[in-house]
């Protein structure tokens, strides 16, 4: 049976991603075809390559990493993503998805059509940084005229490209839910507006995880913060523990 690995988004959890494929490494346990959002395309695509989960960790932990993000003053987004910088082709050195050794599906929304896609094709530095240009925090990445930002919003774990493929589906996601959609209806309006903005996440997050065949993920990834490097070496280990227990 071939194995599909899905990867969430969730900023420097990711490192619980890292985590994972360290375990999957060390037992020589194979992936034939993954699909990420945000910070998971980019992982992915990065193993897809031939890097490896510590020399990703290592790039990740970097000052260079800095550098990609850089201020946008104010023009669409707080910040831009730095697609050119030399840091990328350490990270992701293979530049087109088709030309990938494993076939890697990546989601992203384009602002234009409004649209999700799901490419497995195209620019790997381009729709990798789409795919994590979280608004209203980031830019959205001009990309053949489309204006994409992260996909994660609207599909977090984006399992769909892998269901007719007759995998072994493991799913991996650092934002589990505290299913605020169940909670007792509120007139607090900030709440209110939380549930409505998060409403077709959830129910894309359910959909992705009664199909996935192995639901991988830990209450303890809520502790770590989404926005700092300092914590990866934790939350790395946290993720190669939860993979013992399901591999």
């Amino acid at each position: 049976m071939k194995l599909g690995l899905v990867l969430s988004g969730g900023a420097a959890r990711g490192a619980f991603h890292l985590g994972v494929l360290q375990f999957l490494e060390e037992q020589n346990i194979k992936i034939d075809t993954y699909s990420g959002s945000s910070i998971g395309a980019i992982i992915s695509v990065s193993h897809a390559s031939g890097i490896s989960a510590k020399e990703q960790l290592k790039i990740f932990s970097s000052n260079d990493i800095k550098q990609v993000l850089k201020f946008n003053y104010l023009n669409k987004g707080l910040l831009k993503i730095d697609t050119k910088h030399q840091i990328l082709n350490e990270l992701l050195p293979i530049k087109k998805l088709e030309d990938l050794p494993k076939k890697v599906y990546i989601n992203a929304y384009d602002l234009k059509s409004k649209k999700l896609y799901y490419f497995d094709k195209g620019d790997s530095h381009e729709l990798c940084m789409a795919s994590s240009a979280l608004t209203p925090l980031f830019r959205p990445i001009k990309y053949k005229n489309m204006e994409l930002i992260d996909g994660g919003l609207f599909d977090n774990m984006p399992i769909k490209p892998l269901l007719d493929l007759k995998h072994e589906i493991y799913t991996v996601d650092v934002m589990p839910s505290k299913n605020i959609l169940n909670e007792k209806a509120s007139y607090n309006p900030i709440k209110r507006i939380k549930r409505k903005i998060f409403k077709q996440l959830i129910e894309n997050a359910k959909y992705s995880i009664e199909h996935t065949n192995h639901y991988i993920t830990s209450p303890k990834i809520r502790h770590f913060k989404m926005f700092t490097f300092k914590e990866l070496n934790n939350c790395f280990n946290l993720g190669y523990k939860e993979a013992q227990k399901h591999f």
